[in-house]
């Protein structure tokens, strides 16, 4: 599951060259935050790409990584929401620059 969640991760990569850029992207209403539906919107962006049937499901030869188990939508949302709960630093429900743009915490 780690192997998936990496390559949706480096689809989603060249954006984080550009701090102020990804912020911008991902924070759809320009509010200065990112709430979970922005947060989810963007990461889905990478799946909805490599959904190359559009099922909403991410079959092993449509992510590209050996043995790669099927991963559904929801499966991706829940592991993202996920994400969000723990970068989410202070727990105000919304990411701040920093805490989107802060190494992943575990």
């Amino acid at each position: 599951m780690r192997a998936s969640l990496l390559a949706l991760l480096l689809l989603a990569a060249p954006c984080f060259g550009q701090a102020d850029d990804y912020f911008t992207r991902v924070d759809l209403d320009g509010d200065g935050r990112v709430s979970l539906d922005e947060f989810l919107e963007r990461m889905g962006f990478a799946f909805r790409q490599m959904d190359v049937d559009g099922n909403g499901v991410l079959e092993p030869h449509e992510q590209h990584v050996p043995d790669a188990p099927r991963i559904t939508l929801e499966q991706h949302e829940a592991r993202f929401g996920a994400q969000f709960r723990r970068q989410d630093a202070d727990g105000n429900g919304y990411l701040s620059r920093q805490e989107l743009l802060a190494p992943p915490r575990r």
